[in-house]
């Protein structure tokens, strides 16, 4: 993922009766920052620098170790965006199928801190090109991202 793509976003909490619609962009910039800015359902903006979370502006982030499934997430994107696959392999088992024009990851949490937020992470990519992120979570949370060009 260079520069800004855009989602689109689809969560099933198990604490709300129906889904909740999401849409905005995605940018990844070297070495370690994430931004996703949240158009609807509101308009929010998550900057992840490093190992500290931004929130809408705020000047002064908390660690991300305080929430153990950004903590996975933001490990997951950071390997896979940048190509690190100690990092990856350092937080999770993989299983990587298919071929470069088509290809899915698996990513199961290895750590009990984050096994307790997240059951996996399936990614499916077309060439270098982030298609779909699905998140699982233990107590039946789900989250369906589609990236769009």
């Amino acid at each position: 993922m260079n520069g800004k793509v855009r989602f689109t976003e689809i969560n099933h909490l198990a604490s709300l009766r129906r889904p909740v619609h999401a849409h905005g962009t995605l940018q990844y910039i070297k070495p370690a920052t994430l931004i996703m800015t949240q158009s609807a359902p509101r308009r929010a903006v998550y900057r992840i620098v490093g190992n500290r979370l931004f929130v809408n502006g705020a000047r002064h982030g908390v660690a991300v170790t305080r929430y153990p499934g950004v903590v996975a997430i933001v490990s997951g994107f950071e390997g896979l965006l940048s190509g690190n696959y100690a990092l990856l392999a350092h937080d999770f088992t993989t299983h990587l199928t298919g071929d470069r024009t088509a290809w899915h990851l698996l990513l199961t949490p290895r750590l009990a801190s984050l096994k307790q937020a997240l059951s996996s992470v399936a990614i499916s990519g077309r060439g270098a090109a982030l298609v779909e992120i699905k998140t699982r979570a233990p107590n039946g949370d789900m989250s369906d991202m589609r990236i769009q060009r």
